[in-house]
């Protein structure tokens, strides 16, 4: 067998030999280089980063929040609330993150529309019973 074909065939076989679980691993080094990019403030190469962690494992949803705080910070709001309630969908159970987003939605309908004055005086409603 020729090394050529010994090198062929060593490396079909390394390849079949590493589980499927294991071949997308490098989501954890794609989000250092992102959170570093991002305290950098090179958002564009971030954003790249956190992509290339969501390509790697779309469930991990620290990444949609990387993202979506690029986003953010280049005041690409749409797209920042995107992430954040895709983040959100995944981790229904963060209260912090639960919290800001409601806070971002709100800031996203401001400036808040000024109370329509009554043109009349409305009554009281009833006391209910036992109140």
């Amino acid at each position: 067998m020729s090394k050529k074909m010994l090198f062929i065939m060593t490396l079909l076989l390394s390849g079949l030999s590493t589980p499927l679980w294991a071949q997308n691993d490098h989501y954890p080094q794609f989000m250092q280089m992102a959170t570093t990019a991002y305290s950098s403030q090179k958002y564009d190469l971030a954003i790249d980063y956190f992509q290339a962690a969501i390509d790697d494992n779309s469930d991990w949803w620290p990444a949609y929040v990387g993202l979506a705080n690029c986003y953010y910070a280049q005041k690409k709001y749409k797209e920042a609330l995107r992430d954040y309630e895709t983040a959100l969908k995944m981790h229904p159970d963060n209260p912090t993150l639960s919290r800001f987003l409601d806070a971002f939605r709100r800031k996203l309908n401001t400036p808040t529309p000024t109370p329509v004055p009554l043109r009349y005086q409305a009554t009281p409603l009833p006391q209910l019973p036992g109140v």
